[in-house]
């Protein structure tokens, strides 16, 4: 217990503030060198990308594109669910209520992948694109599973968390538009408990 009050005096932190404060510290350390940064949350990027993809190849190696489909978008939908619970949880820990401006504090994406990407880098905005666009020509049954995770993934994340609003992509860059755009809207449905791709186990 002294090494670990030490250890906290040393970093220039009480108890609280490695678990509230700490990461402002972290992450002063970490901008001083945000490319590099930059590029090693994009491999770790990459690292899932390609374990989604050879997931997807697997399954539709074995029971075929037709029968896949349903199979990972429930998987994704579930990640999503398994994801905003802990932002929910988070939230209300924080006092946040579950508006998308509070999502955004929670939210367990590492936005600098996406945020401080330059196109002198290379590749496109999102690393997950960059990945599965290589993918297209050899298997292009793919197509159809990367943009299913996009808007699995972030239809679910926004109803889950508000419980009251529901999304679209407008535009993707794995569709071959120059960006990803989106929009969102207040759902009836979502406020039933009805989301779009699939339902809460009960």
């Amino acid at each position: 217990m002294k090494k670990r009050r030490d250890f906290i005096k040393a970093m220039g932190l009480s108890s609280a503030g490695l678990l509230i404060g700490g990461y402002n510290h972290l992450n002063a350390a970490v901008n001083e060198d945000k490319p590099a940064t930059v590029r090693e949350v994009r491999l770790a990027c990459r690292q899932f990308a390609m374990l989604y993809f050879n997931f997807c190849k697997v399954i539709v190696d074995a029971v075929g594109e037709d029968g896949a489909y349903p199979l990972v978008q429930r998987a994704i939908f579930e990640q999503s669910l398994d994801r905003t619970d802990r932002a929910r949880a988070k939230a209300e820990a924080q006092g946040l209520d579950f508006s998308r401006a509070s999502f955004a504090k929670v939210n367990d994406l590492p936005f600098i992948g996406w945020s401080a990407w330059e196109p002198s880098m290379g590749g496109v905005r999102c690393p997950y694109a960059e990945v599965w666009l290589g993918y297209y020509d050899k298997y292009p049954w793919f197509k159809r599973f990367a943009s299913l995770y996009c808007d699995v993934i972030d239809t679910t994340n926004v109803e889950n968390f508000t419980r009251t609003t529901s999304h679209r992509i407008t535009k993707n860059l794995l569709w071959g538009d120059p960006s990803c755009e989106r929009e969102f809207f207040e759902s009836e449905k979502v406020k039933q408990g009805i989301f779009t791709y699939g339902k809460r186990a009960t």
